[in-house]
């Protein structure tokens, strides 16, 4: 890759690191602040909003003004929170400023000028992750905002008969690395870099919302520059980039996602008091006899009659992730449910997962544990309340049918407790010995390997071997390990 001045110039795509607690934001904030530290790197971010916008066109040369970058700043944002109001601007006006953006080729950059800006700059795309003490190396960088956004790129690449790409003016870098694969088009000399995740929309196309994403998944990965470098999260996903596009492998390399260090639990914090604030209802939408319907997000003030609040001190096991039929909460809520119904009816299960795509019918299946108390789901936790949840949880289990990498079974090892994980390709290379491996199609299984953690006799040596085997595991995630494959990959 070339480099000027003895340093290497790499503009960092940002576009999804304001989408919460999710694993591709966490990769997103978390390569940012590795780059940060890079000797021989320049790193800067980009700003780009990810649906159809009403943004005024960005010019070279243009000042930022009152606020633009505030605007692309509010586009990614309101985009996580409010996902409803994704559609085109009602206004005619809107309407044909936002069809030109579409279809427009060429976006240049604004570099931010107001420095007022770096304090929402923190709070929307890093404060999720990052630790306090990173902020100030991470806004000492510089930020450029874009009006290309990621829905263009993919309306004009992913849905006519013939893939078109659009221009990005990355002049003066050395190279642009993308959180997703984005075929835009890039000046002579800039290296296009691929963070791959998963092919997950192609492979396990029954679990995503429609046949469509798995279409735009597929072209917009083939449609990337041909010398694209394609950095996959694990062999697995390596090895699926490879079959969805063979022209990719000279090209594909491995590099981990990182893990931010485990923060300290804060003195005097109540696990159940957590519970209790992010506890949701959301479940009892329109299930029989579920007391009263409340709004999405309600706290415990909205529990329904005979409801059973959480005690210091209860068992329960803990899944956290999306709703979403990929990771079989279906499944661990039976595996569960045998278990309490043979070994230990106190066993509770904790849910921590954000509203998601095809949800309905995992929401029915919780609906009678959740109104009864003994499954309780929970929303919007911040990292150090994960954190404490996780770290008293009996066990973690994550019996997802497919995965690129899996953070949350990993977060959980971090503070100490022990994982059942399905037995995938991906988990044996992340986990090693160090996890207990289920097939997520069986829920017997399921059920044996919690059980194993929570009720066998022994379970208590069994979960202490497997946290004595953590540590070999967890060094390699650690971000001054993965940053250093960042630092050959960009100066070699």
């Amino acid at each position: 890759m070339p480099r000027r001045l003895g340093r290497t110039r790499v503009l960092v795509d940002l576009s999804h690191a304001a989408d919460g607690y999710v694993g591709v934001a966490q990769d997103v904030r978390l390569i940012f602040a590795m780059l940060c530290g890079l000797p021989d790197v320049d790193v800067s971010g980009l700003l780009m909003p990810t649906a159809r916008h009403d943004l005024p066109r960005v010019r070279p040369g243009s000042p930022d003004g009152p606020g633009l970058t505030a605007a692309v700043l509010h586009w990614m944002e309101r985009n996580w929170h409010r996902p409803e109001r994704r559609n085109f601007p009602f206004s005619l006006a809107q309407s044909v400023q936002t069809w030109r953006q579409v279809v427009r080729a060429r976006h240049d950059l604004l570099k931010l000028s107001d420095q007022g800006q770096l304090n929402a700059l923190w709070r929307v795309l890093f404060a999720k992750t990052l630790s306090p003490d990173q902020r100030a190396l991470v806004l000492a960088q510089d930020y450029f905002a874009t009006d290309l956004s990621v829905s263009s790129i993919i309306d004009l690449c992913a849905h006519p008969p013939v893939p078109l790409r659009k221009s990005l003016a990355a002049d003066g870098f050395d190279a642009v690395l993308f959180c997703m694969p984005r075929p835009v088009r890039l000046p002579p000399g800039v290296r296009q870099i691929v963070r791959f995740h998963d092919a997950v929309p192609v492979t396990d196309t029954d679990t995503v919302v429609g046949w469509r994403v798995a279409l735009a998944h597929a072209r917009l990965v083939r449609a990337c520059a041909p010398d694209a470098v394609f950095v996959c999260n694990s062999p697995a996903t390596r090895q699926a980039l490879i079959s969805l596009d063979p022209r990719r492998e000279a090209n594909a390399v491995v590099i981990p996602c990182a893990i931010p260090p485990a923060r300290r639990l804060a003195a005097g914090l109540d696990v159940a008091a957590v519970i209790c604030r992010h506890v949701t209802f959301r479940a009892l939408r329109g299930a029989p006899d579920a007391g009263r319907q409340p709004d999405p997000g309600d706290g415990i003030s909205a529990a329904p009659h005979g409801w059973r609040p959480p005690e210091a001190g209860m068992r329960y096991v803990l899944s956290v992730s999306t709703l979403e039929p990929r990771k079989n909460f279906t499944g661990l809520v039976r595996g569960w449910e045998r278990v309490a119904a043979r070994a230990d009816p106190d066993l509770r299960l904790v849910i921590v997962g954000g509203a998601g795509w095809r949800e309905e019918a995992l929401l029915c299946e919780l609906a009678p544990g959740v109104a009864s108390g003994r499954i309780l789901h929970l929303q919007n936790l911040p990292q150090e309340e994960l954190q404490a949840v996780m770290r008293t949880a009996a066990c973690f289990a994550f019996p997802s049918f497919n995965e690129g990498f899996g953070y949350s079974p990993l977060e959980a090892m971090q503070v100490g407790t022990p994982c059942v994980v399905s037995d995938l390709p991906v988990f044996r290379w992340i986990f090693g010995e160090a996890a207990i491996y289920v097939d997520p199609y069986d829920e017997d299984a399921i059920a044996s390997g919690i059980e194993r953690l929570t009720c066998t006799p022994g379970y208590q040596a069994l979960a202490a071997e497997l946290r004595a085997r953590a540590g070999r595991v967890l060094a390699r995630f650690q971000p001054a390990a993965v940053a250093a494959s960042w630092q050959t990959l960009l100066t070699k």
